[in-house]
């Protein structure tokens, strides 16, 4: 079995999974385990290792070296892949790969493309930042964009600002608000959604094949003229990670 760690900009998530044997558990995906990092990393791997039969690791971050990371995993002498910008797409080649590409972004795409290499995507990861990437049914990324999600909205807004609060972001929102927070809840959460409907008409327009693929911790529901096909898979990271 694969141990997939998926190490993000606010938290550390793990799962234990074989996708391609259709051990189905955690909400139909194919993991056995999933969890967010809440302990030294040598703790959660010898709790991991003596529960699952661990063969490989494959890891995704846009943090930084992690030195008590390096160390647990050398105590495991279990084989590691690092995915980075210059890891190959094992679904099909893909050409024009940024130098820079987040690993988080290249996995999110290698898990799309594991399940629809057959059409133009969309790939929406929508975290602590917004990042869209478009793949092209031939196999080249024709670009992408990145903005601040919702949380992030917030904060500047708090930050850049003598009176406005601090306030946590909520899943929906009302159109119009109607006091300080309500308002400001109003433009962050549906100034958000507004913007991914507004990427994915533009590029319905360009691209009819257009298959839309929507991951990260953030989750919206959009309006009926959208009819493109959307999947909403929060593993997405994982399914590329495991794809390797």
């Amino acid at each position: 079995m694969k141990l997939l760690i998926d190490i993000g900009n606010t938290s550390a998530k793990l799962a234990v999974a074989d996708f391609s044997i259709g051990t189905i558990s955690v909400a139909d995906t194919g993991m056995t385990h999933f969890e967010r990092l809440s302990e030294p990393w040598a703790n959660a791997f010898a709790r991991l290792t003596s529960t699952f039969p661990i063969d490989s690791i494959r890891i995704s971050t846009v943090a930084g070296e992690d030195e008590a990371l390096k160390e647990a995993l050398e105590v495991l002498a279990i084989p590691v892949i690092w995915l980075t910008a210059q890891t190959p797409c094992p679904i099909k080649p893909i050409a024009n790969i940024p130098p820079t590409f987040g690993a988080d972004r290249w996995a999110a795409d290698i898990g799309a493309l594991a399940q629809d290499p057959d059409h133009t995507l969309l790939i929406i990861d929508a975290g602590t930042c917004l990042t869209y990437d478009v793949i092209s049914r031939d196999g080249s990324i024709l670009g992408g964009a990145i903005s601040p999600g919702v949380q992030l909205r917030l904060n500047a807004m708090h930050e850049h600002t003598a009176l406005l609060p601090l306030i946590e972001a909520e899943k929906r929102a009302v159109l119009l608000g109607h006091d300080t927070r309500s308002a400001m809840l109003s433009s962050a959460v549906n100034g958000t959604r507004f913007e991914i409907e507004g990427y994915i008409r533009h590029l319905f327009r360009d691209y009819p094949d257009l298959h839309v693929f929507i991951t990260g911790g953030n989750t919206f529901e959009f309006a009926h003229d959208i009819t493109c096909p959307i999947t909403h898979d929060p593993y997405l990271v994982f399914r590329g990670l495991d794809a390797l």
